[in-house]
């Protein structure tokens, strides 16, 4: 049954200073549960929206945020945007976990992960407080894990495209492929990244996700190429003390002919996966 709810503008604050603009979907009763979206690289908190509502009907609140230096969290010229992905794991997400606890107390809160965020969850100095997550479509961003083709596609991108582009232009235009316009300092991280073992976790050596202690569970799609199985069992293998469980979604479960790295939020038959995943934090429910 779906239930009345509300959405409204909101303004983060992240421990160093900035401002990040946020959405939160609630429903008109107190939320049974939270969930903060930890999005995608270049892909703008709007394209969360229809999954937002659909689980604030349901009496889930939700709170979505763009990433700074990104959609409506860029703050000046892009070009002298100093953000970096690191910023986004230990700043950006830290501070919308925060919100959702301090906003909705008495609820678990969880994180939905897309691509991007399962890789940085293990960043964000306040995981601990998160009720379990939800990990879609996500997986190591080390090279050397994907096959021939892709490989050789990605390595041009990293070594090659995004140093010359960001060095001609001062940031990596989202027409080139990328979804937003996204600061110099964040892709040329990633392209960094990509290039170690191990991706991030080769990168900066210390970091949190082998001491994540919470129920996380792990979505792979069948038809995604950023996201294959080798590499998306590695980023399982980093969360080293939650308890894992994973599965492959296929397209054709919900009639769909393809659904890919970017297609699991866009309305539709998708709802039926949304089920699933509303299904994993009700059996939760206080």
């Amino acid at each position: 049954m779906s239930l009345p709810t509300r959405q409204s503008a909101h303004s983060l604050y992240a421990d160093d200073g900035r401002r990040l603009a946020a959405t939160l979907f609630e429903p008109s009763a107190p939320p049974q549960a939270a969930i903060v979206v930890c999005g995608a690289l270049g892909v703008p908190r709007r394209y969360y929206r229809s999954f937002a509502s659909w689980m604030a009907e349901r009496g889930v609140a939700v709170l979505t945020f763009d990433y700074r230096g990104s959609g409506e969290s860029l703050d000046g010229p892009i070009r002298q945007d100093p953000a970096t992905l690191y910023d986004w794991g230990r700043y950006d997400m830290d501070a919308a976990i925060t919100a959702a606890r301090s906003r909705w107390p008495d609820a678990p809160t969880w994180a939905l992960c897309h691509s991007f965020g399962g890789q940085a969850l293990g960043l964000t100095p306040h995981r601990a407080e998160l009720s379990g997550a939800i990990v879609v479509a996500s997986a190591s961003g080390d090279m050397a894990l994907y096959d021939t083709r892709f490989g050789h596609v990605m390595r041009f991108t990293m070594h090659v495209a995004i140093p010359a582009v960001t060095r001609a232009v001062g940031y990596m235009p989202g027409r080139l492929g990328l979804g937003t316009d996204l600061p110099a300092g964040v892709v040329r991280q990633w392209s960094e990244w990509c290039r170690t073992p191990n991706y991030l976790v080769g990168a900066l050596g210390e970091t949190g996700h082998a001491d994540l202690a919470i129920p996380m569970h792990f979505f792979r799609i069948a038809d995604d190429t950023y996201a294959p199985e080798r590499p998306a069992r590695a980023l399982e293998g980093w969360y080293q003390r939650a308890t894992v469980r994973s599965r492959t979604l296929h397209p054709r479960e919900v009639g769909l002919r393809k659904l890919g790295h970017f297609g699991l939020f866009r309305p539709g038959k998708t709802v039926a996966f949304w089920q699933e995943f509303h299904a994993i934090i009700a059996s939760n429910f206080p």
